[in-house]
């Protein structure tokens, strides 16, 4: 697996983000947490096409590496980028960034993304975790995705989440998030109420679109996720127009590709953006 030097891609509007088409700079690789370095990965031999693995909320690319790092066995090649406002080394750099976070600064990052992958590639899915899984659902629900696999995507929060983000969200401060998971998991120990409510608004813009979205369809969830609440799945399967194939591996929490049934949820990744299925 590979770490891409690159630029941050920024229009006048909108936080920048770190493509894993592009080439980093020393100066802003100093910046970044080293596991927040966009990533990417092709396979020995040609193919037309590529799936975008996209981090969750806090995260960074190291959230997604595996499955980066285990594609290019089906001849398919993997691209992690860093979304907008994640993955400064410094504290009070990443508090500003994620202050300033807005749902659509991650979806025009995603947007981007898919755009740059398509200059090279025919065939372009996107593979979310978290956060990531639903923003990958609203690129799907633009057309814009050949395939899309979600691992706990976040279309519904916590219930004490869904009840207190929506009230409070618009008041600016920090809450202390201790990471809990039993391995290592690069991130911050503290959330920001602006990106938190950045995260609640792209969840339910994606349930609101779900209807839209006609490509195939990969739902992973462990029912012992004490983040994302195992409903969601069952929502996709509601309002997504066409049967999705969806799979649970109840051994592990919610960083799934990083905890108990990581290979168990690789080989299923595999199994679906195989070319050859």
């Amino acid at each position: 697996m590979q770490s891409m030097q690159s630029w941050p891609v920024q229009s006048w509007s909108m936080q920048p983000y770190y493509s894993a088409f592009q080439p980093l700079c020393s100066d802003h690789q100093k910046q970044l947490l080293p596991e927040a370095v966009p990533l990417w990965k092709k396979p020995s031999t040609h193919t037309d096409t590529a799936v975008i693995c996209v981090h969750g909320f806090t995260g960074t690319p190291y959230e997604v590496a595996p499955a980066v790092n285990a594609l290019p066995q089906i001849n398919v090649a993997a691209f992690a980028p860093l979304l907008p406002g994640h993955g400064y080394k410094e504290p009070a750099e990443q508090t500003k960034a994620f202050a300033k976070l807005r749902e659509d600064d991650l979806l025009s990052a995603a947007r981007q993304e898919i755009a740059r992958a398509k200059q090279h590639y025919r065939y372009v899915s996107m593979m979310g975790f978290s956060m990531g899984g639903a923003i990958a659902l609203i690129m799907a629900a633009e057309g814009r995705l050949e395939r899309c696999a979600v691992i706990s995507p976040a279309l519904r929060l916590a219930k004490k989440a869904e009840l207190l983000i929506p009230l409070l969200s618009w008041l600016p401060f920090t809450l202390e998030a201790p990471h809990a998971e039993p391995f290592y998991l690069p991130g911050y120990s503290f959330f920001h109420s602006h990106a938190l409510g950045a995260l609640w608004r792209t969840g339910h813009s994606a349930q609101r679109q779900l209807t839209k979205v006609r490509c195939p369809i990969l739902g992973i969830h462990s029912q012992h996720d004490a983040v994302i609440p195992p409903v969601v799945l069952p929502i996709m399967q509601q309002r997504i127009q066409h049967p999705i194939q969806t799979a649970y591996f109840n051994n592990s929490g919610h960083v799934m590709l990083l905890d108990n049934s990581s290979s168990e949820v690789i080989d299923t990744l595999l199994e679906f953006f195989n070319p050859e299925r």
